[in-house]
């Protein structure tokens, strides 16, 4: 951390400062004065510490869509949500799919007691072809209040049902042309 705007007071006995804490560290802080400094009658000063717990480390999550492909044969896919640090007012609201809908989303306690780990199932979009994602966003945050970082994955999907066009190139049949070609 920084420990910064040192002021005395009057007396010269009571000094003050703001101690800010690095973006990005979690455990303990502290303050140390050393004994180089002296009284008026030069006696050598003993020195003093005091710490804090500092948590500033923003939460992340990894979003894992298990299977690796989609399609109408396997439409649908298992989804977990792994938080470094238990979320605080995470849900449903804080989940975008692309090329999909999830459903089902829970707090998986028994996989993972420490509360970090929920799971969903993400379905692909009838008619959709190309890559379909879960993102979790940053509205979420952790115990401290630190916000989260959010985290995404993707998933190749083609839900796109084949099509075929015929076409019979004579306008019309009769006695004297009774066949077409077709394509």
């Amino acid at each position: 951390g920084l420990v910064q705007d040192l002021a005395g007071d009057p007396s010269g006995r009571t000094y003050t400062a703001t101690f800010t804490a690095d973006d990005g560290f979690s455990g303990t802080g502290s303050v140390t004065v050393g004994t180089a400094w002296q009284d008026a009658a030069g006696n050598a000063g003993t020195g003093g510490s005091d710490e804090v717990a500092i948590d500033r480390l923003n939460p992340g999550v990894t979003v894992n869509i298990v299977d690796a492909a989609l399609s109408d044969g396997d439409a649908s896919s298992a989804v977990s949500f792994v938080f470094s640090e238990a979320p605080v007012n995470f849900g449903a609201d804080d989940i975008v799919a692309v090329g999909g809908t999830v459903d089902g989303l829970v707090q998986d306690l028994a996989g993972d007691p420490s509360g970090r780990t929920y799971t969903a199932t993400f379905t692909a979009d009838d008619g959709f072809s190309g890559t379909g994602s879960v993102t979790v966003g940053t509205a979420w945050q952790d115990a401290a209040g630190n916000a989260g970082t959010g985290g995404s994955d993707e998933v190749a999907i083609d839900r796109l049902n084949p099509g075929v066009t015929v076409n019979i190139v004579d306008a019309a049949l009769s006695d004297g042309d009774a066949s077409s070609a077709v394509s």
